[in-house]
């Protein structure tokens, strides 16, 4: 068992104090388990105060001998949720404007807690927990890089079993008992609202056109509309598309690829297709430097597929398409940076990105590739 050490955890709290000093800030309540995990180093049921100055304290509702084992906080006390006004209290806080995580958090329990502090302004610190997780330590670098070479091998390793009559499922659960093995939690961690993310989409053929809710260009049919995404019982075929879009979720810590394969030959548009998404990649690496907007390399990307002729098919098709080309990824698969036309904020050093352009074809499938990147 791996904890994540004192100095780790102490040096991601004093960057969030830095931006709750600047919004003029009491502290703020961390309830969400990412977020709480981020500050604390446990998941265990528990309401994290951080405030503006000083130390942080977790006030473990359960479990909390293994909650004092995992973090390695200074202050670690046991109370249920109704009295942590008390608990703030005793120790001396100040709870005059206070930072909850809105964007996530249920109403019925923000309720309960505005009820507790029911003379405090709370307001929304969601933004700048996800900035602050946004710069990835060496550490997170670490974990993020033995994701990415699992994935690598899985990759290389899966094109063993992949041959005509095999379904997607059948490579699903293969991919899903060699990650299992290497270390996968066992789920993949998503902050976005009903969004639902799988350790991988198996998409052969023309099903890897067919869209679903989720907030990606390709959906694929999955085995009931109770899931409604990924794999299904189809069988892959000879020159058709069969993309894998992988995820692996290590000590926490995502990992997030995508190859396309095919047994023969592809068609010549997917083909050309898969050429000018790996033209956009070259792109990126070329521009993707410190200062550099995120909106002005999805326009960049944009640019390439319109002068390939691709645009329409570009992440997604009809009401499928999706407008970023790229997202952050860390404890959950969907932080920021986002590499799309409204998210203006300039790379810096130690940003984490998944950039995934693909591109979708009604009754063809769906073609490119998915690469992780480390910004310095």
């Amino acid at each position: 068992m791996s904890w994540i050490k004192k100095e780790e955890i102490y040096s991601r709290i004093a960057k969030f104090q830095i931006y709750l000093k600047d919004l003029d800030l009491s502290g703020a309540l961390i309830l969400q388990n990412v977020d709480r995990f981020y500050f604390s180093g446990t998941l265990q049921n528990s309401t994290l105060f951080i405030p503006a100055e000083g130390e942080a304290i977790l006030i473990v509702h359960k479990a909390f001998s293994r909650a004092a084992q995992e973090s390695p906080l200074k202050n670690i006390v046991s109370e249920k949720p109704f009295n942590i006004k008390k608990v703030l209290q005793e120790y001396g806080i100040k709870t005059d404007r206070l930072g909850m995580e809105l964007d996530v958090l249920p109403v019925n329990i923000y309720l309960k807690y505005k009820k507790i502090f029911d003379s405090s302004d709370i307001v929304d610190v969601s933004h700048i927990i996800r900035k602050t997780r946004m710069i990835k330590s060496e550490y997170e670098i670490s974990q993020i890089k033995k994701a990415a070479k699992i994935l690598d091998e899985n990759l290389y390793e899966v094109q063993k079993i992949l041959k005509p009559g095999v379904t997607e499922l059948e490579v699903d659960a293969y991919l899903g008992y060699l990650i299992r093995k290497k270390g996968h939690i066992g789920m993949m961690r998503m902050r976005g609202w009903n969004q639902e993310m799988m350790y991988v989409h198996v998409l052969s053929g023309k099903d890897g056109a067919i869209t679903s809710f989720l907030n990606s260009p390709q959906g694929g049919a999955g085995i009931s509309p109770a899931i409604a995404q990924g794999a299904s019982y189809k069988k892959i075929e000879r020159n058709e598309p069969i993309q894998i879009d992988h995820g692996i979720c290590i000590n926490g810590y995502i990992g997030d690829q995508t190859r396309t394969f095919v047994i023969g030959k592809l068609p010549d548009i997917l083909k050309k297709a898969h050429d000018c998404s790996y033209e956009i990649h070259h792109l990126f690496l070329e521009n993707a430097k410190i200062g550099t907007s995120c909106d002005s390399l999805y326009h960049g990307a944009v640019k390439i597929a319109k002068d390939w002729e691709l645009e329409e098919y570009f992440m997604g098709f009809g009401d499928g398409k999706v407008r970023f080309i790229g997202h952050g990824i860390g404890l959950e698969i969907d932080e920021y940076p986002v590499i799309s036309p409204h998210f203006k904020e300039p790379l810096q050093e130690g940003m984490v990105l998944s950039l995934e352009p693909k591109f979708v074809f009604p009754e063809l499938g769906v073609v490119g590739m998915e690469d992780i990147y480390l910004i310095g």
